[in-house]
């Protein structure tokens, strides 16, 4: 607000006016000089240090200087000053930081152009504080991968950033190092495990580092080796289908698993290394044999784990023994009781057994096999001789047969057990009682059947129409014997025609069965494409020639029969549990689904040497697939990879001995829906500071996290609200920069990707940044400021560099930035004002605000209005009236005096004083009566101030004549 300039202008009597001179001495300050005399210096230099960067510099006033000039410098010649302003406060409070140890000072006023000599002081500012390491406390031991190594230290007040390095060695030659503008530090990367040490730098803006904290250490534990769950660590387990199975080790990025022979692991029978799963099955089965087992976890540094290893371990045995089926006979009953078979059914057949890839067929003299043994292969159950000189003896020789079931793909097979030894003999086919015609006969009586016994049964079984549909294996053939033929020639082909066939030379044989067998050009028959038959045809043969070929005849020979080779598709397809991360596939024994399929009057007869699977995301399985696989049991893990979230479907063949693969089974399907990471912190919108550590629990199969971070409260997770978008190898996060104080919530989420680099599901949580507030020290709320002695004052913030404060009068916003904890502005004029404080990170976004606190600015001082009655009396009370309310005014303060013959006022007058109006009246009551002469008020005007501080302008004060 606005006041008279002149104090009793237009009111005080002109002879008057000459008495109202200042004439006041105070606290050993002199008078003010005329304008023209050189202003005197500040004295009482003083400097307060609420901390590192905040020097308050103070001085008192020079009487009439209106300016001062203030330098600041770590050199006392002051060749270049750090600071050099101009204030008209009597304090100043540098805004940026200043070097560190000792600073020189000085402070000069001015008055009407003219400076004052220069008072000098010094003062220290403190080193940039060390940081001060907090956790993980010195030398403790960190358990992998549940407790990440994330370093935390206190604030170095004013830090603008912080260097971390991390080593093996307490030398730090080599460290790694990470600048982060927080005061936590979750390592993104993995390291192996060992001891580690670690320290902290902190940077001041300007280029001001602190010493590095004391170096504190930790150990990285090793992960634990893998639990092994199956096979059972029992030395008589004996297993047929060899799997194996282990728990998941969280922090392991691969697996590697050996079997051996030895507990001992020199001799070894299978390994498996970089296996990203936890269950696996050789491609190829093992042999029987006693075996012993381990597997040892590789986590993302590379470094292995201590073997895992099964102390009895498991014996895989297959001992699945055929059953003989045609011919049979005790090899205990003399040889002239054998009893001749049926020379119309001249073949062996035995009953199938899983895993059979194929059998050794085996005939001798001896019940031995040693004398004249013979030895076939066949996929099939049947075996039918060709001549005399095959896998067999002439009719009504007394012989032993014998057969075992072998698995591939090993490259000899894994044999099996053999059956019982048979003795038998076959009888005389019956005699040939015509001689063929000229023009040789058509063979009649084709039929086909799954097995000799059903060729050879009746209506039954088999199948003896032209065309035959649905045989589920590659059949049996067989026909009527003719008259005087004394061997035939068999044509097969994929068209009536013969033009095109799988098998191109016909297979020659004197037997009337035929069944096909390794050393044929095809030992077993492909399935029918789009439903095509097979086409076979029989032609006559005798020892001066054979009938016509039907090979590229058009119009076709008469006499050929057809059949379909439809096998039935892989049935009993099983996943495992869609929320694993690895996917275990498995299915009946295509054994199984073979012999439960009726085919004719018969069952199937195959097994498979081994399966096809494919897995794809596309129910079309159209190149590139997912995963594809060639195993020989009936389940499968991918050893080599780990398959994508969402729907997956899967479909499985059988694979036959001539590398065939038969009917596809139907898709089956899952949505691989791997668990979400469980959030530890924060969660469910906790508040928190701005640079508070995210924290998950680790998963097994993750190389590593992706961590999001959303501002206001976007649970719709949209790019442009994205303020965090990284890749860590631990199950923790800290940022590098705090998050700004926000009403409205952050939304974060995170996410495993796996060993094979497939992202996992997402999981959300949310928290409220509280960021950090100054708290207002100074002025108290709706207090008066002078209007070039106001000060602000508030607290130091944790992780603060910067400070806005902000002067709002109206519309009328004054910011100012600094990086000490106060403020004092050279001159502010008159109103009413709001302060707020914000503190700012290293980034310059805000921490965190204060609320606003209102004051006022009064830039002008008190003065005396009117001294009153206009006419005195002996006994009047002195009434002085001032420009507005002040404080400090009492009888030491007001003083009365009378002039004494020589003009000058020495005697005192004793009176009483009282305020009136809050201090805007005087009322001076002299004690007895007033005696005739001249008066004058003086006023102490240094200890009489209003609400805003300022002085009382005049010392002195006329008082109307007596």
């Amino acid at each position: 607000m606005r006041r008279p300039t002149s104090l009793f202008q237009g009111r005080i009597r002109p002879h008057l006016i000459g008495l109202l001179g200042v004439a006041l001495v105070a606290s050993g300050v002199a008078t003010a000089s005329p304008a023209s005399a050189a202003v005197k210096s500040p004295t009482a230099l003083a400097v307060k240090l609420p901390n590192s960067s905040t020097p308050v510099l103070t001085w008192k006033r020079a009487r009439g200087a209106t300016n001062y000039q203030v330098q600041v410098d770590n050199d006392g010649s002051f060749a270049s000053a750090e600071v050099n302003e101009n204030t008209k406060n009597e304090r100043y409070v540098p805004s940026r930081n200043l070097s560190r140890g000792v600073q020189h000072w000085r402070v000069r006023a001015e008055k009407a152009g003219a400076f004052s000599s220069w008072s000098t002081g010094t003062f220290t500012v403190s080193a940039v504080g060390i940081p001060v390491g907090t956790a993980p406390a010195d030398g403790a031991v960190l358990p992998q991968p549940d407790e990440p190594p994330l370093l935390r230290w206190q604030t170095s007040r004013g830090a603008v950033s912080y260097t971390v390095e991390v080593d093996g060695d307490s030398d730090f030659i080599g460290a790694k190092s990470y600048t982060t503008k927080t005061t936590s530090l979750a390592l993104p990367e993995a390291l192996p495990a060992g001891d580690y040490f670690w320290r902290v730098t902190a940077s001041l803006e300007g280029g001001f580092n602190s010493l590095s904290s004391s170096p504190k250490s930790f150990i990285l534990g090793a992960l634990p080796s893998p639990k092994l769950t199956f096979p059972l660590d029992d030395i008589n387990q004996s297993v047929k289908d060899v799997v194996f199975d282990w728990e998941p080790v969280p922090g392991a990025l691969t697996y590697d698993l050996q079997v051996a022979t030895d507990s001992t692991f020199n001799n070894f029978a299978y390994k498996a290394d970089n296996l990203y799963g936890s269950r696996y099955s050789p491609p190829t089965t093992l042999y029987n044999d006693q075996f012993w087992w381990r597997v040892r976890a590789v986590d993302l540094a590379g470094q292995s784990t201590a073997w895992a290893t099964a102390r009895f371990s498991f014996k895989r045995q297959w001992l699945d023994t055929p059953v003989p089926q045609h011919p049979t006979g005790a090899r205990t009953v003399p040889d002239s009781d054998v009893p001749a078979s049926n020379g119309d059914r001249h073949f062996y057949q035995w009953s199938p057994v899983q895993h059979a890839s194929r059998y050794r067929f085996e005939v001798a003299m001896d019940v031995n096999f040693s004398v004249q043994v013979r030895t076939c292969t066949t996929a099939a159950t049947t075996y039918a001789p060709r001549s005399d000189t095959d896998c067999t003896f002439p009719d009504g020789t007394v012989h032993y047969w014998r057969v075992r079931p072998e698995d591939l793909p090993y490259a000899d097979g894994l044999p099996g057990i053999f059956t019982t030894a048979q003795k038998v003999k076959f009888g005389t086919p019956p005699p040939v009682t015509a001689p063929p015609a000229a023009d040789f006969p058509t063979v009649t009586g084709l039929k086909v059947a799954m097995t000799g016994l059903g060729a050879a049964g009746g209506t039954n079984t088999g199948c003896n129409a032209v065309v035959c549909q649905n045989l589920s294996t590659t059949p049996v053939l067989t026909w009527n014997r003719m008259p005087g033929i004394t061997y035939y020639k068999i044509q097969i082909a994929i068209d009536e025609n013969f033009t095109t066939s799988p098998v191109r030379t016909a297979i020659v044989t004197d037997n009337n069965f035929l069944a096909l067998r390794e050393g044929d050009e095809r030992s077993a028959l492909a399935e029918s494409e789009a439903g095509q038959p097979y086409f076979w045809y029989v032609i006559p043969c005798t020892s001066s020639g054979c009938g016509l070929s039907p090979v590229s005849q058009f119009p076709a020979l008469p006499g050929a029969h057809s059949f379909q080779k439809i096998s039935p598709p892989i049935t009993g397809l099983v996943s495992s549990d869609p929320s694993g991360s690895d996917i275990s596939f498995s299915w009946q024994d295509y054994f199984v689904t073979n012999i439960n399929t009726p085919s004719h009057g018969e069952t199937g007869q195959q097994a498979a040497r081994t399966y096809r699977i494919q897995v794809d995301n596309e129910p079309s399985f159209s190149e590139p697939l997912l995963d594809s696989a060639v195993v020989d049991q009936a389940t499968y893990t991918a050893g080599d990879r780990l398959y994508p979230e969402g729907r997956i479907y899967w479909r499985v063949q059988a694979v036959d001995n001539q590398d065939n693969g038969l009917t596809w089974s139907p898709p089956a399907e899952l949505i691989k829906a791997s668990p979400t990471v469980t959030l530890r912190s924060p969660v469910s919108g906790a508040p928190v500071s701005g640079a508070a550590p995210f924290e998950w629990a680790p998963q097994a199969y993750a190389r590593a996290y992706e961590v999001e971070v959303y501002r206001d409260n976007d649970t719709a997770f949209s790019p442009v609200n994205r303020v965090v978008s990284a890749r860590v190898a631990n199950p923790a996060f800290t940022p590098s920069e705090p998050f700004p104080a926000s009403a409205a919530a952050y939304t974060w989420r995170v996410r495993r990707i796996d060993s094979r680099n497939n992202p996992g599901p997402w999981q959300s949580g949310s928290f409220v940044s509280l960021g950090s507030a100054p708290e207002l020290l100074a002025p108290r709320a709706n207090l008066w400021q002078s209007a070039t002695s106001s000060y602000f004052e508030w607290s130091d913030v944790p992780g603060a560099v910067s400070y806005q404060l902000s002067l709002r009068a109206g519309t009328n916003n004054q910011v100012t930035t600094t990086v000490g904890t106060a403020f004092a502005p050279s001159e502010l004029a008159s109103g009413s004002y709001t302060w707020q404080v914000t503190a700012l990170d290293a980034s310059g976004k805000a921490l965190g605000s204060s609320p606003s606190r209102a004051f006022r600015v009064d830039a002008e001082a008190p003065r005396v209005m009117k001294v009153g009655p206009n006419k005195m009396k002996a006994k009047s009370t002195i009434k002085v009236t001032l420009s507005e309310a002040v404080k400090g005014v009492n009888k030491k303060t007001v003083v009365l005096k009378r002039a004494n013959r020589k003009g000058k006022f020495k005697v005192k007058v004793k009176v009483k004083v009282k305020v009136k109006k809050r201090g805007r009246v005087v009322l001076i009551d002299p004690k007895g009566r007033l005696k005739k002469g001249t008066y004058q008020i003086r006023f102490t005007n240094k200890r009489i101030r209003d609400e805003a501080g300022n002085q009382l302008v005049d010392v002195t004060a006329a008082v109307p004549g007596l």
